[in-house]
């Protein structure tokens, strides 16, 4: 029998713990948006500089080749069907994070609210990635070196098309449920989703990742100079919708507020809110725009 062909030069995990649990997966999922987080698992894989070997394996997956998927934490498993009867197994690992790494990335998570609101719709939070990062880890792979993956198949080139074919299912299932990457990095979703809820219910817990702000006494005349200082600030832009003013000068001119609102400085918050307020607004704008000029023609 020949060997198994690994891509990392590290040890391999573990196995499994029999607690952990197993979520068994279709080999093909049904077609979704293509959202952001599950395109960014394939650019993070195709900056591997793997080639034709990663291209491969995508025609594989839209034949549905890929029979059999499960994930757990470290590990992913698939039972692909190769170009005769033959099913080959195969597994792709990613060392799980500490409990040390995700207790800081749970606690960087309640930094802000949204990111608590888009997790309870089942979405990724765009600043995903800042979040580990901030916690000194990645959420994807950081280098090919950190997945070893097999394959029992007679092709040596890693990954084959099997391997590259589990890739491709594996970024449709994520584009479905992006807790399942989660799962992969060693949290279930009621985990991440329970400590949330947990945070908003009972308030912040005792140590923070990122540290706490030193917040000074707040005055009445701390409000009244707040807000009478920036009377005499003239707008820097008209009130037009294409233009390409920053939103949040005047904000960011008024200085430090002397509140807070879920440890960010209003100042920050309401900066947030008006970008938010703007690109909103613009957006319709265009739309009007394309729709008047359509009219014209």
């Amino acid at each position: 029998m020949a060997p198994k062909r690994l891509v990392s030069k590290k040890p391999t995990p573990k196995s499994r713990a029999k607690s952990t649990p197993v979520i068994s997966l279709t080999g093909m999922p049904p077609q979704a948006k293509q959202a952001w987080w599950s395109q960014r698992f394939i650019e993070v894989l195709e900056s591997f500089r793997l080639g034709s070997r990663l291209a491969r394996g995508k025609a594989y997956a839209q034949e549905a080749k890929v029979m059999k998927l499960s994930i757990s934490s470290g590990v992913v498993t698939s039972t692909v069907q190769g170009s005769r009867k033959a099913h080959y197994k195969i597994a792709i690992k990613l060392s799980p994070l500490s409990d040390n790494a995700w207790r800081q990335v749970m606690n960087n998570l309640t930094r802000k609210a949204i990111f608590a609101v888009e997790l309870l719709q089942d979405k990724m939070p765009l600043d995903i990635e800042e979040v580990f990062q901030s916690a000194n880890v990645s959420l994807f792979p950081a280098s090919l070196e950190e997945i070893e993956s097999s394959c029992d198949c007679p092709d040596w080139s890693n990954p084959c098309k099997h391997i590259a074919a589990t890739y491709y299912v594996l970024a449709q299932h994520f584009d479905l449920d992006p807790f399942l990457i989660f799962v992969w990095r060693g949290r279930l979703k009621t985990q991440i989703l329970e400590f949330l809820r947990s945070y908003w219910r009972q308030g912040k817990p005792k140590s923070s990742a990122l540290g706490a702000r030193q917040v000074g006494v707040i005055t009445p005349e701390g409000y009244e100079r707040y807000w009478r200082d920036g009377q005499d600030l003239a707008p820097q832009a008209s009130l037009d919708p294409f233009s390409k003013a920053s939103p949040t000068s005047n904000i960011k001119r008024l200085g430090e507020a002397p509140v807070q609102l879920d440890e960010t400085n209003l100042a920050d918050a309401l900066a947030e809110y008006y970008t938010h307020a703007s690109d909103c607004v613009r957006a319709w704008a265009y739309r009007q725009d394309d729709k008047t000029k359509a009219r014209a023609v």
